[in-house]
């Protein structure tokens, strides 16, 4: 009923407006989802193993929950307050077991941990 009553040139308008409104809402989703993400480059690869106490001490490193948690040999060897500075979302500590929370991608890093210790 409400469509009988207007001209093409309005439904035409219509139409065109609720596009642009749709596209507007992709980019603008699209913009957030990657403007957290940080490039994560081989010098802050080198410095978490650093922090972690070096290449030898690393046992095991997995990805777990979003986070990447180490394994480690030594922990005393572990420099948390600066792991803590790259890892800004957080660091835990279990045993012998460090667990990272970054705010980069968690696959990305492990990746780039692949490429580094093996």
């Amino acid at each position: 009923m409400f469509l009988e009553n207007l001209n093409t040139g309005a439904i035409f308008g219509i139409v065109l407006a609720c596009v642009a409104v749709v596209a507007g809402i992709i980019v603008i989703l699209l913009t957030r989802k990657n403007k957290n993400k940080v490039v994560v480059d081989e010098q802050l690869v080198n410095n978490m193993i650093s922090f972690l106490g070096g290449k030898e001490n690393i046992s095991t490193y997995k990805q777990e929950a979003g986070r990447v948690k180490f394994e480690v040999i030594d922990l005393n060897k572990v420099d948390l307050e600066s792991l803590k500075t790259i890892s800004s979302k957080g660091v835990f500590v279990t045993g012998n077991n460090v667990k990272t929370l970054f705010k980069y991608d968690s696959n990305v890093i492990i990746k780039m941990l692949d490429k580094t210790l093996k």
